[in-house]
């Protein structure tokens, strides 16, 4: 009896580290989910004039390989997962992100490990991202200056 107790207790841990997402409603052209997960991954903030124009000012997260089976995704989206942050200025923030960049360079990037709360999954047939609320951050490196692609 007392080894079963001990088991029990011991994987209480993994059971309460258990974090998903739960469907609430659509609004919007997004499929709001309530909950927290912790992921790893990279964070990013694009300063490229062309891509501000397009899509504004944002700072995003693409999980790795691992943490991406955390993100809600209905079955037939084949979309990575890949998001940015409603909450811009804790965001920037945390990650200590910069408001310019120098010239010939497009964006930040470092990796981290992250706690989001709430998911708004964007459903529309345009452009647009999913949205989330950055939590928390850990294990963060600095962010690294990344040249612009270069088109031919």
């Amino acid at each position: 009896m007392k080894k079963l107790i001990l088991v029990a207790l011991m994987t209480l841990p993994v059971l309460t580290q258990a974090q998903t997402f739960k469907y609430q409603k659509d609004i919007s052209g997004f499929k709001h989910y309530k909950g927290d997960v912790t992921l790893t991954g990279t964070y990013s903030r694009t300063l490229d004039p062309a891509y501000l124009e397009y899509m504004g000012d944002g700072i995003c997260f693409e999980p790795n390989k691992t943490s991406s089976a955390l993100i809600p995704r209905p079955k037939d989206d084949e979309r990575p997962a890949w998001f940015c942050f409603n909450n811009f200025e804790q965001a920037k923030k945390i990650f200590k992100l910069p408001d310019t960049i120098k010239k010939g360079y497009c964006k930040y990037e470092g990796k981290a490990t992250i706690t989001i709360k709430d998911y708004n999954l964007f459903v529309e047939e345009t452009e647009g991202f999913d949205l989330t609320q950055l939590v928390l951050a850990k294990n963060i490196t600095p962010a690294q200056v990344v040249k612009c692609e270069v088109n031919n």
